[in-house]
């Protein structure tokens, strides 16, 4: 007995940005939705892809994330895919969290 197997062979996609009215309606999205995953994008490598969710986690470069900790990102790589993941969390665990960094 054969089983049918559907691949498709194809490259990575490259890392393209968000433009920021694309990023902003991302964001109003995961607003809308608390506490619920998104996938954000690929990225090129592990590395590009576990960069791109710390800055997110901490508003680093992005004003669309701010407060620092309303959002959190994880990078995952799925099937050689490194993916970027990210949830709203609220106001109050960006301010919960900054709380406890000033200590």
């Amino acid at each position: 007995m054969t089983t049918k197997v559907d691949i498709r062979f194809e490259f990575p996609a490259p890392s393209i940005p968000l433009p920021p009215e694309t990023r902003e309606a991302f964001v109003a999205a995961l607003r809308a939705r608390p506490g619920t995953w998104a996938l954000m994008g690929q990225h090129s490598s592990p590395g590009s892809a576990r960069q791109a969710a710390y800055c997110i986690r901490w508003a680093l470069r992005l004003r669309s994330f701010q407060p620092a900790g309303a959002f959190e990102a994880d990078a995952k790589t799925v099937m050689g895919e490194h993916r970027v993941y990210v949830r709203y969390v609220g106001e109050d665990a960006a301010s919960a969290s900054s709380e406890v960094t000033a200590r």
